[in-house]
C-alpha cells in the first residue's frame, strides 16, 4: 500500500512538473512573440557605458562581433527591415546565425522595426540601420526576414569585387526577371555610402531595389551573382504566407509617375527619423540586436507614405490650404478686410 501511495505522489509531482514546464515555455514563446517585447523601452546610452549602438565595448580590442569567428578581417552587418514578422524572425534568428558561423563569418544580426503609423519603407529602414551601424561592420546585407538559404556554397564573404547579389533571379523563389537585386545583397560600406543608401520615396510594398539597381549601374558598380549552383530555386526557403501576410502594392496618388525614375533626391543624407528604443534579444542562443524605428514622412513630397485609412485628413489639409491661399489672393475677400 505505502508502494502504490509512493508512485501515486511521484505521478503526480511528474504531472505538475510538466504542466508548469509548458506553461512556462508557452508564457516565454508568446512574449517574444509579442511585438511590445521588441518594442519595449530599452535605450543605448552609448556614451555613457562606453559601447556602441550594438553593445559592445568601444575597445578597438573587443570589436570582433563573434568571438567564436577567428583569423577573419572583416565583418559583415546583417540588415533586417521589418514589421509585424515575428513568427518569420524567430526562425530566421537561429537560422542565419548559425548558416553564418559554419561560413567563418564575422556578423551582427540587426533589425530594424518599424513603429510608425505609415505604409512599409523597406528602402528607409535599411538606411537607418545603415547609419546606426555605420563603424561597426565594412560590408552589409540587405537582407529579407523570410529568406533562408540553404545551399552551403552560398558564401557571405566580404565582397570584393563589387556588389553581391545572393539572391540572383536564377535562384530566386519567386522573382526571375533580369534586373531584379531584392532578397539578398551584399555590398561594402563605402559603396552603400558612394550611393547615398537606397531610395526614402518607395513606401509600400515593392520598386525600391529595381532604383537601387540604377544608382549601382549610374555608379559603374560591377554586380555579380552565385554562379555554378545546381540548387536553383531550392537554394532557398521562402516562409512568407501569402494569405497570413498580405503585401502592401497599393499605388496612390502620384506614386507610380514619381517612383518610375532614378531618385537623385533623396537617400542616406535626408533620411529623417528617430530611434526610439534599443532591444537585444537571443533567440535559441542565437544574438540579434532590434532597432525599434520611427520613420518620418514629409506627406506633401510623398502622400503616398499615408495608409488608406488617412487619406480623407489629407484631402481635407489640401482642400484648407486652396481656401487659404484663395483668401489670399481674392480682391473682394481683401477689400472687406
Amino acid at each position: 500500500m505505502a508502494v502504490k501511495l509512493a508512485r501515486l505522489r511521484l505521478r503526480f509531482l511528474f504531472v505538475g512538473l510538466l504542466c508548469t514546464l509548458t506553461i512556462a515555455m508557452f508564457w516565454g514563446v508568446s512574449l517574444v512573440l509579442d511585438g511590445s517585447l521588441l518594442a519595449s523601452e530599452v535605450r543605448c546610452d552609448c556614451q555613457n557605458k562606453g559601447t556602441d549602438i550594438l553593445g559592445r565595448s568601444k575597445n578597438s580590442e573587443a570589436r570582433d562581433p563573434h568571438k567564436e569567428v577567428k583569423g577573419v578581417n572583416h565583418s559583415m552587418c546583417v540588415l533586417v527591415p521589418f514589421r509585424d514578422r515575428f513568427e518569420e524572425l524567430m526562425e530566421f534568428v537561429p537560422h542565419m546565425n548559425k548558416f553564418l558561423l559554419r561560413q567563418n563569418i564575422a556578423h551582427e544580426l540587426v533589425v530594424i522595426n518599424q513603429l510608425d503609423k505609415f505604409r512599409f519603407n523597406r528602402a528607409s529602414l535599411i538606411n537607418v540601420g545603415f547609419l546606426e551601424t555605420r563603424g561597426n561592420c565594412d560590408y552589409i546585407a540587405m537582407h529579407d526576414v523570410d529568406l533562408l538559404p540553404l545551399n552551403e556554397e552560398l558564401r557571405y564573404d566580404f565582397p570584393e569585387d563589387g556588389p553581391l547579389h545572393l539572391a540572383a533571379p536564377h535562384l530566386h523563389p519567386l522573382y526571375h526577371y533580369k534586373t531584379f537585386v531584392g532578397g539578398i545583397l551584399l555590398l561594402q560600406s563605402k559603396d552603400f555610402e558612394k550611393l547615398n543608401g537606397l531610395s526614402n520615396k518607395y513606401w509600400g510594398w515593392g520598386r525600391e531595389d529595381d532604383e537601387f539597381f540604377v544608382r549601382m549601374r549610374k555608379a559603374k558598380l560591377k554586380l555579380s551573382r552565385p554562379g555554378n549552383l545546381t540548387s536553383g530555386i531550392k537554394t532557398f526557403k521562402h516562409i512568407h504566407d501569402r494569405k497570413k501576410r498580405k503585401r502592401d502594392y497599393d499605388k496612390f496618388f502620384d506614386q507610380r509617375e514619381k517612383t518610375r525614375r532614378l531618385d537623385k533626391q533623396t537617400g542616406l543624407t535626408s533620411l529623417d527619423y528617430k530611434v526610439d528604443s534599443i532591444r537585444r534579444l537571443t533567440v535559441d542562443s542565437s544574438p540579434v540586436t532590434i532597432l525599434n524605428t520611427y520613420l518620418a514622412c514629409d506627406v506633401d513630397f510623398t502622400p503616398w507614405c499615408l495608409k488608406a485609412e488617412d487619406h480623407d485628413w489629407y484631402e481635407n489639409r489640401l482642400r484648407e490650404r486652396r481656401e487659404q491661399l484663395q483668401q489670399q489672393t481674392d480682391p473682394s475677400h481683401n477689400s472687406h478686410v
